[in-house]
């Protein structure tokens, strides 16, 4: 009496997805007669065809999930002024052949053509300006353009935001409300005014004080794909180079989110039925693969 044998495809994990790198991918058989697991020698397409779609429908159902957090974080701050929106992006992942830890493979043709899913790429942040809002506060600046205010970290690196509300703090330094960090001037160095005095900014950023100029805010233009958010409305430039700007700063007037908000529900709604969907492929190729455990393995 002959037993078939199954075989099993592992590999795609979350972890590997959502840290951007190909799956281990490995090729194992079980006996059914004796309940081993032994290393496969070819690939077939019966395998492929068996377990191909549960990994796809991971991969994708990952890849939605990831989609859903950034939709639901731009859809909570939709009303944060200077807030960018973010885009969830993914990637095709290669197919197991091209993997760099793939095994010999043979001549099976099918699966060298296959691709593997998708996995998440970094998100890119939405660098297009909101809509600017008169608050009539003199502590309320918006750029108009593609600048961003420059901001001290807290370890002396530069930070920047599009986050306008500011305010003087009790040791005189002007800072960025959200976040309490200084704010940088033209030169690079921490802005410092008369608490009990209102300034006056011009459009170019220089800042009056009695009508005497006492310093100029730095703004940066940033490549939209070297941005990382690091929360609190301020971003890091973490590829390329920063270069100086030429934006016309508006006081008393602030930047609003730059999340439309139907767009972002209308996104919401059909990425949570792509992700319902692929729950559902996934529950499909389980029942598959239960029928098979269950009758393939009876004695004919």
């Amino acid at each position: 009496m002959r037993f078939p044998s199954i075989f099993v495809v592992y590999g795609h994990c979350k972890a590997h997805i959502l840290r951007n790198k190909p799956p281990a991918w490995g090729l194992h058989w079980i006996s059914l007669r004796r309940g081993s697991w032994r290393t496969a020698a070819n690939w077939t397409q019966e395998a492929l065809a068996m377990n191909y779609g549960m990994s796809v429908s991971a991969s994708g159902t990952l890849a939605a999930l990831h989609r859903l957090d950034t939709l639901s974080n731009n859809l909570a701050n939709a009303e944060t002024p200077g807030f960018q929106a973010d885009f969830a992006l993914a990637m095709q992942r290669p197919a197991p052949s091209a993997a760099a830890d793939a095994p010999d493979l043979g001549p099976n043709a099918l699966l060298a053509r296959l691709g593997g899913g998708l996995f998440t790429a970094p998100n890119r942040v939405d660098v297009r300006p909101g809509p600017m809002e008169r608050t009539e506060d003199p502590f309320h600046v918006a750029l108009e353009g593609n600048g961003w205010l420059r901001v001290e970290g807290a370890a002396g690196s530069t930070e920047y935001t599009r986050d306008g509300r500011l305010l003087v703090d009790a040791e005189g330094r002007l800072v960025h409300a959200a976040s309490g960090q200084p704010l940088l001037d033209d030169g690079g160095s921490i802005i410092t005014m008369d608490p009990n005095t209102t300034p006056v900014i011009q459009t170019d950023g220089t800042i009056l004080e009695n009508e005497i100029p006492v310093a100029k805010l730095g703004v940066d233009v940033l490549p939209a794909d070297g941005l990382q958010k690091i929360g609190g409305g301020l971003v890091r430039l973490v590829q390329g180079q920063a270069s100086a700007a030429t934006s016309r700063i508006h006081q008393g007037m602030l930047e609003g989110s730059s999340v439309n908000p139907i767009r972002a529900m209308t996104d919401l709604i059909e990425t949570n039925r792509a992700a319902q969907a692929n729950l559902e492929l996934l529950r499909m190729h389980d029942t598959t693969l239960d029928l098979a455990w269950n009758t393939l393995a009876r004695p004919v």
